[in-house]
């Protein structure tokens, strides 16, 4: 068999087992979708890490046509969108991709996926992100008074809980990106799918002007906030954005300061992780100068600089 007729074998490989698991979703009634949107991203990842973007997107629109067939609308925007994130990953493999750059792509595809979500929601079923916030206030309002308290006058103002929504779903898509390279990445280890090791995660040198564009999504997000546009649709994207913007920051102030905490508390090993994490929610707006200074001035370098003098 001749490269090409084996190209389109295991194409068609890779496109029946995400049908596969499509129609299952389907009999199961969707009851663990959750569950199988961490496998829908492994058949077309492992096809494109062997012959490369370009061949995976007839395999992408194979995929596609099938979700279509055996999935409602929610299902199809899930199935498509991881099914796209298994030929980026798939690519950076085949290319031979930093590994850590690999990592970001997938977390910040599954960040992105997250928040079209609510996008996506708003369009199909009318459930726009001031309908959420809503809800969530009745649940909120409904907890206190469980417990017979009063809810705290301007605790829960609409502003707050949108960002509290927005965040949280941020947050959710970089856990779920994180555990999707995982699991994709152990999968295809035991196939024995030539993958080269990740490297430490401090040498990733992310473009300098990004931290530039999430500076300014972010203030854009703020100004949405104090005066929201008269399109929701577009309001939603800008308060989207923004708040990706600001996860963006928050992540790579995360990794400075657990880089800081290396170099001058070696000790804490663990410890400052979980200071890190922590400071994400008790010092948000320092954690994203950091993220800002870490990603768009020359302190990461000198940050490295450091921690090599201390090891050496």
């Amino acid at each position: 068999m001749n490269r090409k007729s084996l190209e389109i074998t295991t194409g068609a490989m890779s496109t029946a087992i995400f049908g596969a698991l499509m129609l299952l979703n389907r009999q199961t009634g969707s009851l663990f979708e959750g569950f199988f949107v961490f496998l829908y991203p492994i058949p077309l990842a492992a096809y494109s890490a062997m012959y490369g973007i370009r061949s995976g997107l007839p395999a992408l629109a194979a995929m596609s046509l099938l979700s279509f067939l055996f999935g409602d609308f929610t299902s199809i925007f899930y199935a498509v969108a991881q099914a796209l994130i298994g030929l980026v990953f798939g690519g950076c493999l085949y290319h031979k991709v930093d590994m850590t750059k690999t990592l970001f792509a997938v977390m910040l595809m599954s960040a992105v996926e997250n928040l079209l979500d609510i996008v996506v929601l708003g369009f199909l079923y009318g459930v726009d992100l001031n309908q959420q916030t809503a809800e969530m206030r009745d649940v909120l309002n409904t907890a206190f008074e469980q417990v017979g308290q009063a809810v705290p006058s301007g605790m829960f103002s609409d502003n707050y809980i949108k960002q509290l929504i927005i965040v949280s779903m941020i947050v959710a898509g970089i856990l779920q990106g994180f555990l999707v390279y995982e699991i994709s990445l152990q999968i295809l280890r035991r196939l024995r799918f030539p993958v080269q090791k990740p490297k430490s995660v401090y040498l990733y040198m992310p473009p300098k002007m990004s931290g530039y564009i999430a500076a300014l999504a972010y203030f854009f997000y703020n100004l949405r906030m104090v005066q929201p546009l008269d399109n929701e649709l577009l309001q939603n994207v800008a308060l989207t954005v923004g708040m990706l913007g600001y996860m963006y920051l928050i992540c790579f102030g995360i990794i400075g300061l657990t880089l800081i905490l290396g170099i001058y508390f070696p000790r804490l090993r663990v410890l400052r992780v979980v200071i890190a994490l922590l400071g994400m929610f008790v010092v948000p707006m320092a954690e994203m100068v950091l993220g800002f200074f870490y990603i768009s001035t020359s302190y990461h370098e000198r940050l490295l600089e450091a921690r090599e003098q201390r090891t050496s």
